[in-house]
């Protein structure tokens, strides 16, 4: 588990860290809903390549989330809503997207007023 902070303040501390293709893919899927301090942190295997490959799907998650696409530093490159039964995709062909982060959607403004997301090992 890893805990998020934005600015100093504590974003979710009970986030899976996504780093293998088993965790990416899972994600949240096969949950109810997502506790305030809960997320997924999904660890992009390529990282300057097609959007494409850098999308997420909402096909089976009853919840909205705010998803971030961030960069090799937690740079905030592109934030969405992200509602259930939708694929999103960042802007552009190309992107420079190293992580995207999945957490409750209470938490979309005050992604909207950051512009990166820092992250720490609680170690499990």
């Amino acid at each position: 588990m890893i805990k998020l902070t934005a600015d100093q303040n504590i974003i979710a501390n009970k986030v899976v860290y996504a780093d293998t293709a088993y965790l990416r893919n899972k994600g949240v899927l096969g949950r109810h809903n997502l506790a305030i301090n809960e997320g997924v942190l999904l660890v992009m295997p390529c990282k300057t390549c097609l959007s494409l490959f850098h999308s997420i799907h909402m096909f089976g998650v009853p919840f909205s989330l705010a998803a971030a696409w961030l960069d090799k530093y937690g740079n905030i490159l592109h934030l969405k809503l992200a509602r259930p039964g939708r694929m999103y995709f960042p802007p552009g062909l190309f992107t420079d997207t190293a992580f995207i982060l999945e957490v409750h959607s209470d938490h979309l403004p005050l992604l909207q007023k950051t512009k990166q997301i820092r992250w720490e090992d609680l170690g499990d």
